[in-house]
């Protein structure tokens, strides 16, 4: 249900970006410094979390994210000012990154708790939120709700599920109370080669998937001929082929190395990107894009999961170097692909992409395997 209200409450809130926008009277330049609102509360958020995982119930900063995220929903959604629309923006970002956080590491610990994998799906509730979500929003649009109410209509059911559902997360106690250990001594033991190593691959992950989200429509008019209608179903195209993945990503990875399913999952991304560069026609971008979101799909999953089971650190301290690994990775996925091809062009930037599928397959080859029998 949680990861379900993280996606919804964003695809929710995106498909209103326009008539947001407009009601507080911002231009290009005013709403991009207001977009960057969010990063401020994303990386709060992290430096937040970082410091309190391992020593802080997760059920604990469960429960603060998801009041902060949909609390903020519905009030920034209804701002009609600049300061009010920035603060509150800046609340979404901490709330949603904290929730973010809590429940991957509690995904994790629902895995153990049952022993299933489970994180993928859970992956799968937010893919499938965020298309309800999208539809979600352009259904208020036509029947002329406005974006305060509508995310006030969410935020009640979600919030009125998580007042009756919040007992059931999981409550594992603090792997330490930090008594025997300091601040420094408690991250310095996260900053091990094999946590770096997921992070990186995190990063990876995240800025394929932020540029493919930012730019696929784009490169689809602009490069390959595409029509307006065509375009905007690609983006779309790609949600459902992540969403796909990950309903079935775990049978594959139940007969594979958690190690050779992120190899050949990268390279799979690096090959629909390469397809979409080489052939620029409608029907290659659409099959293309599919592609890359069938490489990177349960790409993120994994990840967390493998995080979130190194030796000597809570399933929170893993998962946490993790977000810190995403969080850059969507954050500059765009103004990087937009710088490249300014100086050259989009079908080059995207170019950056299939170093990321590539590199990031040869990283994995030095994941070391934490599942049985792998």
């Amino acid at each position: 249900m949680l990861f379900a209200a993280l996606g919804l409450t964003n695809a929710a809130w995106s498909s209103r970006i326009p008539e947001i926008r407009h009601n507080v009277g911002a231009d290009n330049a005013t709403w991009g410094l207001l977009g960057a609102s969010s990063a401020v509360g994303d990386l709060v958020a992290i430096a937040v979390t970082m410091v309190l995982i391992g020593t802080t119930r997760t059920r604990k900063l469960t429960r603060v994210g998801a009041f902060l995220m949909l609390l903020s929903g519905p009030l920034l959604a209804g701002a009609s000012a600049f300061v009010a629309l920035g603060a509150g923006l800046v609340i979404w970002g901490f709330g949603a990154t904290l929730l973010a956080t809590a429940i991957n590491t509690q995904g994790v610990s629902a895995e153990t708790t049952y022993g299933r994998r489970m994180v993928p799906f859970f992956h799968a509730c937010y893919s499938c939120s965020v298309l309800v979500g999208g539809l979600y929003g352009s259904a208020s649009a036509a029947l002329g709700v406005s974006p305060g109410l509508q995310l006030a209509i969410s935020t009640a059911v979600f919030g009125l599920l998580l007042l009756v559902t919040a007992n059931w997360l999981p409550d594992d106690a603090p792997q330490s109370d930090g008594s025997h250990s300091t601040l420094a001594e408690r991250l310095r033991n996260r900053w091990v080669p094999q946590l770096r190593l997921l992070a990186l691959l995190a990063f990876v992950a995240s800025f394929i998937e932020g540029t493919v989200g930012q730019w696929s429509a784009i490169y689809a008019t602009d490069t390959a001929g595409a029509n307006a209608a065509l375009a905007a179903g690609i983006y779309t195209a790609f949600t459902v082929a992540i969403l796909v993945v990950r309903l079935v990503g775990d049978l594959v990875m139940q007969r594979v190395a958690v190690r050779t399913f992120l190899q050949w999952s990268l390279l799979v991304a690096g090959l629909g990107i390469a397809t979409v560069i080489l052939w620029p026609s409608t029907a290659t971008v659409v099959v293309g894009f599919v592609l890359a979101g069938i490489g990177i799909g349960c790409v993120m999953p994994a990840v967390i999961r493998l995080a979130g089971q190194q030796p000597d650190v809570s399933a929170g301290e893993g998962v946490s170097m993790v977000t810190l690994g995403q969080w850059p990775g969507f954050l500059l996925a765009s103004p990087v692909i937009g710088v490249v091809a300014g100086a050259t062009d989009l079908r080059t930037a995207l170019m950056l992409l299939i170093v990321c599928g590539i590199g990031g397959a040869l990283l994995a080859r030095k994941v070391q395997q934490t599942e049985p029998g792998q």
